[in-house]
This record gives C-alpha cells, sequence and structure tokens, in this order.
C-alpha cells in the first residue's frame, strides 16, 4: 500500500542474504514487484483504527491534517515526539512504529482562530542512533500560503529533538545543516511525492492539497541496503529470488 516506487528505473538490482548463507543472491527484480510484496506484508497498528482518529473526518475543524507512517524497515521507530506551532490540539499521539506497520496521528487547526496547523514529528530509528523527522504546514488560507512537507534525518549519532520550532524553521525556510539533512515539496498543483535518500535510507512522502490534508510516508531502505528491510518482506524477496533461479536454470 502506499507510495510506489519512484522512477530510478523499471528495473532494479537486489541484493539478498540467503538465509544461511553468508554470499549475496543477486537478481533483477521489478520495482512494482518489490512494493507489491510490501503491500501484502504491511498492515495497519492500532493507531490506523483509533475512535480519535477516525473522528478526524467529521471534524467541525476546517483545517486538520492526517499523518499516516508506513515502516518497511527492520527497526522500530521508537520514541516519537511531536512539537506544534501555536499549539494546534492533537486528536491522538503518535505511537512507535513496528517493522511492517503503519501507524497515523492527526492534528487540527485551534479552534476559534484563523490559523492553520504546521510542526515536526520524528521518531528514533531504533539500532541507528538517528532521527527520522517529518515537518509538515497546512494553512488557514490557500490564498497566500499551499501545504508544505518535508522530510528528513539525523546525522548518526543524533537522536535528541531541537527544542521548539528549530527543525520547523529550518526544514520550511532553510537548507540542510550538518546535524539534520532532508527535502521539501510544495503541494499545490504539484502533487509529486518528495523523497529523501541517503546511503543506507529512503524517505517517500506525499501530501494532498486541500485543507482537510493527509500525508503519507513510507521509510523503507534504500536499493543497495536490503539487508535492512524487514525480515517479512526479505523473506518473500528470498522466495521469489528462488522462483526466479528456478525458472532460469528449468
Amino acid at each position: 500500500m502506499g507510495v510506489p516506487f519512484p522512477a530510478l528505473k523499471t528495473m532494479v538490482t537486489v541484493f539478498l542474504l540467503l538465509m544461511g548463507n553468508a554470499s549475496p543472491v543477486h537478481s533483477v527484480i521489478s520495482a512494482s514487484l518489490v512494493a507489491s510484496i510490501a503491500s501484502s506484508v504491511i498492515t495497519a497498528g492500532t493507531s490506523v483504527a483509533s475512535t480519535a482518529l477516525q473522528a478526524v473526518g467529521g471534524s467541525s475543524a476546517t483545517v486538520t491534517c492526517v499523518i499516516q507512517v508506513e515502516n518497511w524497515t527492520r527497526f522500530a521507530l521508537k520514541y516519537p515526539t511531536v512539537l506544534t506551532n501555536g499549539a494546534p490540539p492533537i486528536t491522538n499521539a503518535p505511537t512507535a512504529i513496528l517493522p511492517t506497520k503503519i501507524e497515523a496521528f492527526a492534528v487540527e487547526k485551534p479552534r476559534g482562530t484563523a490559523t492553520g496547523t504546521s510542526g515536526t514529528v520524528s521518531w528514533e530509528l531504533q539500532g541507528m542512533e538517528q532521527r527520522i523527522v517529518l515537518m509538515w504546514s497546512a494553512p488557514f488560507s490557500f490564498d497566500l500560503y499551499s501545504n508544505w512537507m518535508g522530510v528528513g534525518m539525523t546525522r548518526e549519532g543524533l537522536v535528541d529533538v531541537a527544542s521548539g520550532d528549530t527543525w520547523y524553521k529550518q526544514m520550511y525556510y532553510k537548507d540542510d545543516s550538518e546535524d539534520l539533512t532532508f527535502e521539501r515539496g510544495k503541494f499545490y498543483y504539484n502533487l509529486k511525492p518528495v523523497i529523501y535518500r541517503n546511503d543506507k535510507f529512503e524517505i517517500v512522502g506525499t501530501m494532498t492539497n486541500i485543507h482537510k490534508a493527509q500525508i503519507k510516508v513510507i521509510i523503507r531502505p534504500t536499493i543497495n541496503n536490503w539487508k535492512d528491510m524487514a525480515l517479512p518482506i526479505q523473506e518473500m524477496l528470498v522466495k521469489q529470488e528462488k522462483e526466479v533461479c528456478n525458472i532460469t536454470t528449468a
């Protein structure tokens, strides 16, 4: 489910380690097949079905933002921290996101004010000593402003959350720093995914261009780092690898 693989190539080279075999297995598997396999494994966590989240759809608030995150990696996303500007209501707090799970939370604009909702949310990538950071901005009026979203990661060894609106201002107004690198996008006419990539991980995010905005993000290993894919996805890729090998040698 969620965002398809970016159009890097129609075919991608996948390196997998067979169970009990230290030698990498090389094959060519379509990007769409990898996405299909992941989609069959990823399941909704408890927050997706929460009463508070479901109530957002019928909320009287004119500006809301539902943020949904999929974890394709073998690492849990832990210790979520959300920092909002202007203290808008959070309908349900973000939760940890285990491998192969989707979790979600939502924010609304403060009632009785001509403001939108904006802020950052971040999770620690367990075992990697880094945080994944997401910035959002959903304005009250589209006359002068648009929906914006950014995704990125802190440097290795940095798991502390920057105070106040530090990360928000950097990701909305400024550029990469030594501590935080990211990509951002404006969602008005162009709804193309925002893609952040380093040597190990890739974060792909989309945002709708309406006042009741929805953000969907996928966190996954890069094409050269499939060993960090969630184990159930790895196992299905290995199974597919064996089937391809059997067909080739038949």
